[in-house]
């Protein structure tokens, strides 16, 4: 009995060495390359200069997210750093010119539109915007489009199930939501499972609201042993490729939710090749971006 005990003991201790060890892992482990889905751009020196130092040490891009009144300065910036920016425009969807605005960002170059926001009395998905996500389709345009609640309190417009619609009426038109649908998690992933130009990006609090719980997301994204069974949408990507890397917040932030998004993935098993093109390869390959080599 006693040599029972002391094994058991021996093999609890081993595993709580193992699972420290992974933890650390985890906190400590850099991706070989990284694409931030989700970023703001800001017009200043300071802003600029400390980018370029941090990304280009993390071997990382970013769709960075421009403001109308900073076009130009942010486009003269993206061409001027190639290899770390992927310039969007911050339209007004509710713009009275919003036509000539999507038509203006590309012949200036912009890649994307984003980050969008349905904050007046219309959802996503009404009859009023769809000439927004036609003309991105057609140009090839990716648009990024808020989902969930906004600092104002705002929430009733931007629903994941919205983009749903839009995913399917235009399927040619890629789609990289924010925030997961934030707090609608079944509704995002329900949407992204059924389409597949639909991704979303955990940026933003929920992964802060689940810091101590990180297994949580495996419930939402559930389909990947399903595949090829019935009920199954017949080109189905797995669930986790459906999932960006994003942080919404400033340069100096991304080694902290390169750890937030690390402790996700090892919760819920995600392994390295799924986790390389929620890094970075999805929007890779979306853009055409040759993926640069570690320095």
């Amino acid at each position: 009995m006693k040599i029972k005990l002391f094994l058991s003991l021996i093999l609890a201790i081993t595993l709580i060495i193992g699972c420290s060890q992974t933890g650390s892992k985890s906190k400590t482990y850099t991706p070989p390359f990284i694409i931030d889905s989700h970023m703001h751009y800001e017009a200043t020196d300071a802003w600029e200069k400390s980018f370029l130092e941090i990304y280009s040490a993390h071997n990382a891009m970013a769709c960075l997210l421009m403001e109308m009144n900073d076009l130009d300065r942010g486009i003269a910036f993206a061409k001027a750093h190639p290899e770390r920016v992927i310039p969007y425009a911050a339209i007004d969807i509710d713009s009275p010119t919003v036509v000539e605005d999507i038509q203006k960002v590309f012949a200036m170059g912009f890649k994307g539109l984003g980050e969008l926001f349905a904050q007046g009395r219309w959802d996503y998905n009404d009859f009023k915007y769809d000439t927004i996500w036609a003309l991105a389709e057609q140009l090839g345009l990716a648009v990024a489009p808020h989902t969930g609640n906004l600092a104002t309190g705002v929430m009733a417009h931007l629903r994941p199930s919205f983009l749903a619609d839009i995913a399917a009426t235009h399927p040619k038109l890629f789609m990289h939501a924010a925030h997961f649908g934030n707090p609608w998690y079944e509704e995002a992933a329900e949407a992204t499972r059924r389409n597949k130009n639909l991704y979303f990006d955990l940026s933003g609090s929920s992964l802060i609201k689940k810091e101590n719980d990180p297994g949580f997301w495996a419930q939402w994204l559930w389909w990947t042993d399903a595949i090829g069974k019935a009920h199954m949408p017949k080109d189905a990507v797995p669930a986790w490729e459906k999932i960006l890397f994003a942080t919404d917040e400033g340069p100096d932030a991304l080694d902290e939710n390169i750890r937030r998004f690390n402790k996700v993935l090892d919760a819920c098993g995600v392994d390295e090749a799924t986790r390389e093109k929620c890094y970075g390869l999805t929007i890779a390959k979306m853009h055409g971006i040759k993926v640069p080599d570690a320095k």
